[in-house]
């Protein structure tokens, strides 16, 4: 509030104020406000914690993951004491209590940050940097993690528990499919469902965010006939490993030692083996096989058997060498989950803060909101450079994000 006498002009408020450092250049405040104002949660009234501060908080909150909530306020707003009546005014009991700052969360809700994500989540690699193309397709990968939630009966209850034949574990966990590009570790797309919501099922939602030519790598635990005929929908081509038990007939053996066969149709395929038929007469979707196994240097140790699937069924256009070194970029998504995991999140073991179903979900989208803004900043650097991007640490970026984020110049002035 303001003090006796003065008068408050639009732009005077302290949450007028209130900036994201760097990170304000991927999250400027229009489309912070727009975003709010498409989500329809645009507060009524004057509030200390107005919605685009509020978005902010939830940002500078993933970036001082280990702090409380006082405390990343204090971080977010101490920039601010270059300026002597804001200052004053924060001492006037300014600071809002963790329950102000909860109940601004609800108030928020999480659509907010998905649809920040959506607006801020994409492809940042130039056709000119190789690592994120293969035969001048962008190389992109889709994957899935399951994140410890507090225990608690409203979570078990909305996400579940995993569990095998030692019984339930600790703690409720939530399901998320990331789909990401493997040059630059950018999300292009992310979903997050209960537990029992199969990987194969919830990585449908993100499909929409693939262009015609991608090329998708995935694991052997989305190789199936109704996902395969989605993605290839979208006009993208797949590059998938298949699990050993994978039915797949030598339909025909191509120059280059690789084979044509096909993903069989599940309802086709119960009826045909039914009646007796043969294997190679079950229709389904053709793809190519290949197959390999990797040496090392010294040739002392060789891997097991890759075997992977694909609808580039002309070896010139995709060489099995070509095949397997691309398929091996898919552990760039992997980096990426454990990146959320260990440098945004501080481990694996440690479990989010937010308590309820709704807060959660708000809490992991302002992760990868976070995570894709310093993937940006990363990829403006090395374009400004000349450099890959990976050569750009993730870790040393974040914290020269942090002890950025109150600098006075990052306020308006």
């Amino acid at each position: 509030m303001a003090r006796p006498g003065q008068r408050v002009v639009a732009g005077d408020r302290l949450a007028d104020r209130i900036g994201i450092g760097v990170l304000a250049r991927v999250f400027p405040p229009e489309l912070v406000d727009r975003v709010v104002d498409e989500t329809g949660v645009r507060e009524q009234r004057t509030r200390a914690l107005p919605a685009r501060v509020v978005v902010y908080y939830l940002l500078a909150m993933v970036l001082f993951f280990q702090s409380g909530y006082g405390e990343v306020w204090n971080k977010l707003v101490a920039g601010l004491e270059w300026a002597r009546r804001f200052r004053a005014r924060l001492e006037l009991g300014m600071q809002p209590s963790p329950a102000a700052i909860t109940y601004a969360r609800r108030r928020l809700g999480w659509r907010v940050m998905e649809r920040l994500l959506e607006e801020t989540a994409g492809p940042l690699a130039g056709q000119d940097q190789q690592s994120a193309f293969v035969s001048g397709m962008r190389l992109v990968a889709i994957d899935g993690m399951c994140l410890d939630l507090p225990d608690n009966e409203e979570n078990g209850a909305e996400f579940g528990y995993p569990g095998n034949d030692g019984g339930r574990g600790p703690f409720p966990q939530i399901r998320v499919a990331g789909l990401g590009e493997c040059g630059t570790r950018a999300v292009l797309g992310a979903a997050t469902s209960p537990l029992a919501t199969g990987e194969q099922q919830l990585a449908r939602q993100p499909l929409s965010k693939l262009a015609p030519g991608d090329l998708l790598l995935a694991d052997r635990n989305f190789l199936g006939h109704e996902l395969l005929a989605e993605v290839l929908a979208t006009g993208a081509h797949v590059l998938w490993r298949a699990k050993s038990d994978v039915d797949l007939p030598v339909l025909e053996v191509l120059a280059d030692g690789t084979w044509l066969s096909r993903i069989a149709d599940p309802a086709a395929s119960r009826r045909m083996r039914r009646k007796g038929a043969d294997p190679k007469d079950i229709p389904g979707i053709t793809v190519r096989v290949i197959e390999y196994s990797v040496t090392s240097e010294d040739g002392s140790e060789t891997s097991e058997t890759f075997t992977l699937v694909t609808d580039i069924l002309d070896p010139g256009l995709l060489p099995a060498p070509q095949a397997a070194a691309s398929y091996a970029s898919r552990w760039q998504l992997e980096t990426c989950f454990d990146e959320l995991e260990t440098s945004l999140r501080g481990g694996a073991a440690v479990v989010l803060r937010s308590k309820s179903p709704p807060m959660i979900r708000q809490e992991i989208y302002a992760m990868l909101c976070c995570y894709q803004a310093i993937r940006t900043l990363i990829s403006n650097a090395a374009d400004g450079a000349g450099i890959d991007p990976a050569r750009i640490s993730f870790t040393r970026t974040r914290d020269a994000i942090r002890s950025r984020i109150s600098d006075s110049g990052s306020f308006s002035p």
